[in-house]
């Protein structure tokens, strides 16, 4: 019995399909998530001389806009994000001053601040949160 190349073609692209089909099922290994870029918690809590240091930093660096106290309140008014009660977790804070909330008048920092000095500048703002700030937990995949 002869088939037409069309019907051929079709039955061949099916059974490759097929075959393609238990070849990446049967034998793919896990698929793991790609681990965090940084900590659920900062290395640098709780460390006096990097509060110090993270301090010094936050008014060289984030105070004009977000205010001496940290909580957003400047003399031009409300500009920045209240720091005080921060709630999205030690990782998201690093990926956020590092990249920027360009959209929301955040500009990247990552070019001047390290990854060092930014988490000097949070173990100093972890000093001045809330009860209910949030400073250890995994980053957002969102902001990944």
């Amino acid at each position: 019995m002869k088939f037409s190349p069309l019907v051929r073609g079709g039955v061949l692209s099916i059974v490759a399909a097929m075959a393609l089909g238990l070849l990446v099922t049967s034998g793919a290994p896990d698929v793991q998530a790609a681990p965090q870029p940084f900590p659920d918690t900062n290395p640098r809590s709780g460390d006096p001389k990097a509060i110090e240091e993270g301090e010094a930093l936050f008014f060289k660096w984030c105070s004009s806009c977000h205010g001496h106290k940290a909580d957003g309140e400047t003399r031009f008014g409300k500009y920045g994000a209240n720091l005080k009660i921060f709630w999205r977790g030690y990782c998201d804070f690093v990926v956020i001053v590092l990249n920027g909330r360009t959209k929301l008048g955040m500009p990247p920092w990552g070019g001047v601040l390290t990854e060092e000095e930014i988490s000097k500048v949070g173990a100093y703002l972890e000093t001045l949160a809330t009860p209910d700030a949030r400073w250890k937990g995994k980053c957002s995949p969102n902001l990944l």
